[in-house]
């Protein structure tokens, strides 16, 4: 079964759409922007932060998502939602954003811009000044696929020669984690939105194109089309939790 799961994973089909499950979309009218911010259970300014970003989320046009990173579990706390591949997400936004360094808690505004988790009204700003310069989505949705799977359809114009494909899982709404050690020993830390799994699909450039991922019912996923290599957010699309779903 591991097998069976990890071959849909990394299936590309570029065939016409299978037949319809409960399908997500994405309207380029009403799109939220997409706010996503690292975060360390180690990190003294990250609490705050964290807090902020559930707020964020109250807003109509704005959706986040945070990726807990390991690079603090030097100063005596494992992190417990870190893992490798969201330190690279965050280091590949780097070069495109102008940063030098990684650190937290770091704020990036739909692929496009960044502002340091401290610095709320900079945040804020950089939401207003995407929203004001939105541009037009492709289509994508995000459909049930055989053996439990996901299937994420695109279509329409590529709106850079080549985008990458990503699937996210992540645990909605507020969690709580007591921390042991490090900076904030004796906390008890918020998290929220905090992701799960990030799977890279492939990429696009254009036309009908069906990507297959493994699905984790019993958290909200999100399909993400956005320029290659830390580029622009163009599209994303959202499944709600199942109840009583597997994994």
């Amino acid at each position: 079964m591991r097998f069976l799961a990890s071959l849909l994973t990394a299936c590309l089909l570029v065939s016409p759409a299978l037949g319809q499950g409960e399908a997500a979309t994405a309207p380029a009218e009403s799109r939220p922007v997409l706010v996503e911010l690292f975060t360390s259970q180690g990190c003294g300014l990250c609490p705050e932060a964290n807090r902020y970003l559930g707020e964020l989320d109250q807003r109509d046009n704005v959706f986040v998502l945070a990726f807990g990173v390991s690079y603090w579990d030097m100063y005596g706390w494992t992190d417990t939602y870190a893992r490798p591949e969201y330190v690279q997400r965050q280091r590949t936004y780097l070069p495109r954003l102008g940063v030098n360094r990684l650190y937290t808690p770091h704020f990036v505004v739909d692929g496009v811009t960044d502002a340091p988790g401290w610095n709320q009204d900079k945040v804020s700003e950089a939401v207003d000044d995407r929203l004001a310069a939105m541009p037009d989505s492709p289509s994508i949705r995000l459909d049930d696929g055989p053996f439990g799977s996901f299937i994420v359809r695109l279509d329409g114009a590529a709106p850079e020669d080549s985008l990458d494909v990503w699937l996210i899982a992540y645990a909605p709404g507020w969690a709580s984690v007591e921390i042991g050690a490090g900076e904030n020993e004796g906390v008890e830390m918020l998290h929220y939105n905090m992701v799960k799994s990030l799977t890279y699909l492939g990429r696009w450039s254009g036309g009908e194109a069906d990507y297959m991922g493994e699905a984790y019912r019993r958290y909200g996923t999100v399909a993400i089309v956005q320029g290659a290599n830390g580029g622009p957010i163009y599209g994303y699309a959202r499944a709600e939790p199942t109840p009583g779903g597997g994994r």
